[in-house]
């Protein structure tokens, strides 16, 4: 599974703030799901991307520019269906975790 770098726009701080997360391709950029590692809570990333969702997704050399995108129903199962395809160990969340995993569309702009 790949791993791409996100860099978001904290929400409180206005600083940018860069994280390594998995990521499984989705139409014309990624996709990337909010497990927090089995934490019952949103990860930050999550807030900063809700509140600004302006980012950057940088791939080795490239850098791109993205609008953040929550995806929900039908299409959000479609790609929780790719992650769970692609690492076996997100086929555990959706019996660890109570809370809904938010899936974010990266989509270039």
């Amino acid at each position: 599974m790949p791993v791409i770098e996100v860099v978001t726009t904290g929400r409180r701080s206005g600083q940018p703030r860069a994280i390594l997360i998995s990521a499984v391709p989705h139409g014309e950029g990624w996709a990337i799901a909010g497990t927090n590692a089995g934490i019952e809570k949103d990860p930050a990333w999550v807030h900063n991307l809700r509140a600004i969702p302006a980012a950057e997704v940088r791939t080795g050399a490239n850098s791109t520019p993205v609008r953040a995108r929550f995806l929900e129903g039908a299409e959000h199962a479609s790609v929780w269906d790719q992650f769970k395809a692609a690492d076996e160990s997100y086929r555990g969340y959706d019996a660890m975790l109570d809370r809904h995993i938010p899936i974010v569309a990266l989509e270039p702009v």
